[in-house]
């Protein structure tokens, strides 16, 4: 008989292996034969754990990205708390947004396969692995660009979008290729170096936010509309 901490023991043996797996070859490349092979289990445990590869994939996203998450949440509204609710640093707001996720990725032991993992679903064109990943970061991404928009009134909305998308893109490029990145810099950019990371992306993306707009400042919403939405 099958006790619950062996079931336990045999769901982390698959979830670590989907990691990799999924790290290595994203959805579409990725097959659950390597994934059992990866993890010493059988098919037949994965149907019954996950359902499909699909299942699979979304429960490698709620188990390492649900904690980043709730993190991120929890790191805003500190924030809100100490600015008692006005403009936050975008320099803070920065630091909330990418700690998480950074601190995640350069957890010893498997942080090279959490680098490797985030950089690639957010670069992965399959369809159904945006979706999911939309549906995960959906609520963070406006709480953030809320805050951000608080702190930058009057950059408009299209530039406060193609920052933010910047930032996210530089972010994952790092984590894509850490070992590119130190090689490319002959040594001098070390991305496993958080605090480094993290120092040097606030520094160029808090001056980024702040730069003059290149967009046509946003139309003031029609009176009609105010009334309606009121």
């Amino acid at each position: 008989m099958t006790t619950p901490t062996q079931t336990q023991d045999s769901q982390t043996r698959i979830l670590d292996a989907a990691e990799k797996v999924f790290a290595d070859y994203g959805f579409k490349g990725a097959s659950l034969r390597q994934i059992v092979e990866e993890a010493k289990a059988n098919l037949a445990t994965v149907y019954y754990h996950f359902g499909s590869k699909e299942g699979l994939m979304e429960t490698v996203f709620k188990r390492r990205f649900g904690p980043i998450h709730e993190e991120h949440f929890q790191m805003l509204r500190r924030l809100e708390e100490e600015y008692k609710g006005g403009a936050i640093p975008v320099e803070k707001i920065l630091e909330a947004m990418l700690t998480p996720p950074l601190r995640m990725a350069t957890t010893p032991g498997k942080g090279e396969t959490i680098m490797r993992l985030i950089g690639r679903v957010v670069t992965d064109p399959n369809p159904q692995v945006q979706e999911l990943l939309r549906r995960q970061h959906r609520d963070v991404r406006t709480a953030y660009l809320n805050a951000f928009q608080r702190s930058v009134p009057r950059l408009p909305k299209a530039d406060l979008l193609w920052r933010f998308e910047f930032c996210w893109g530089a972010f994952v490029f790092v984590l894509c290729n850490p070992s590119g990145i130190e090689k490319f810099t002959d040594g001098m950019c070390k991305p496993g170096d958080a605090d480094a990371f993290l120092g040097q992306m606030v520094a160029a993306f808090s001056a980024g936010l702040r730069a003059p707009a290149v967009s046509k400042p946003d139309r003031p919403a029609k009176r009609g509309a105010q009334r309606r939405s009121a």
